[in-house]
This record gives C-alpha cells, structure tokens and sequence, in this order.
C-alpha cells in the first residue's frame, strides 16, 4: 500500500453518492462454492467454472434516505473513491450487520479491505456490538476468502433468499459472522 496516498473517512451523502456510483462493485471468479444438502448437514464444496464468472452489484438503490445501513466509509486515493463500506446496527441482538464492502479491482490485495473492515470494526466497538455479521452469495469467491482470511466463519445459509428468477438465481446466500474484539 505504499504508492497510495489512502484517505479513510466516513461516507458524506449526498456528497459522496457520484464517486460511489463510478465505483466498481464488479468481481470476476474462477472458482465458486455449490452447497451440498443431506437431512441432517450442509456442505460447501468448491468447484472451478468456466469460463469466469463475472458479477457487479450496482449501488444506485442504495445510497437515498430509505437505505437499509446506517453507517458507511470511503477509502479515497487522489481525491477517487476506491472503496466503500456500509453497516447497519441491528441493536435487538448487539449485531452490526455489514451492508456493503467493495474495494475497485485495482486496489485490491493492497490493504483497502482491511482498513475498510478496521474502520466498520471500530464503529461496532463504539456501539458496542458483540459481533459483525453478513451476507454473501454462493459464488462469491473473492469475498468468501476475504472474508474467512479476516477471521469470519460460516454460521449459516439460506438456499432460498435469492428469487428464483433473480440475477442470482441458482446461488445460496452465506451467512458469516466475527466476534468484535474491543
């Protein structure tokens, strides 16, 4: 992360919102996970594809007063946003539930995440959350090792969340979660 000049901040909307539009969200894998059901268990069972299957998560419905998170962080390099996180919390259960973690695929491997994740890390701390939790699909491989990487472990799944004539159709919804550690 040397050659960035990083600045983590909280997310300023509507300030932020065209930055965060021209964000790329996208991801591109050569790998996925399939779950594997018994009665009784599941299973994730990894499995190559060809060719690479390629996703993007769109932020327009997300940035107007009816959002679902309440908190959210850029990481700005050069005055462009490269990386954005969002959580919402969840106070019924001490929760803080991750909305939103991209970083733009040229800055990736180079820190972003992490410091996007220490900064969601510190706002669950400050509002005394017990862990962060969150979503992820199926095929989401790049998140799913970024994610258990920084110490997040599979607590669940839901093999019905995505409509079935969806953009995700076919995929299983990952629940991972990560106690805070004040």
């Amino acid at each position: 992360m040397a050659d960035l000049t990083l600045i983590l901040r909280p997310v300023d909307l509507p300030g932020d919102s065209s930055g965060l539009l021209n964000l790329d969200t996208s991801f591109v894998t050569e790998r996925i996970y399939s779950v594997e059901a018994t009665p009784a268990s599941f299973a994730l069972v990894e499995s190559a594809v060809e060719p690479p299957l390629g996703k993007s998560f769109p932020l327009q419905d997300e940035l107007g007063d009816d959002r679902l998170w309440q908190q959210g962080f850029v990481a700005v390099d050069d005055s462009t946003i490269v990386g954005f996180a969002a959580v919402r919390h969840e106070a019924w259960n001490r929760r803080a539930a991750i909305w939103h973690l991209y970083v733009a695929p040229a800055q990736r491997g180079r820190g972003v995440g992490r410091l996007l994740l220490a900064a969601v890390t510190e706002y669950a701390q400050q509002i005394g959350a017990r862990c962060l939790w969150l979503e992820t699909s199926s095929v989401n491989y790049p998140a799913i090792q970024f994610y258990r990487h920084m110490g997040f472990v599979l607590c669940g799944l839901d093999q019905t969340l995505y409509a079935p004539d969806g953009e995700a159709a076919g995929e299983t919804a990952l629940f991972f979660a990560r106690d805070v550690i004040a």
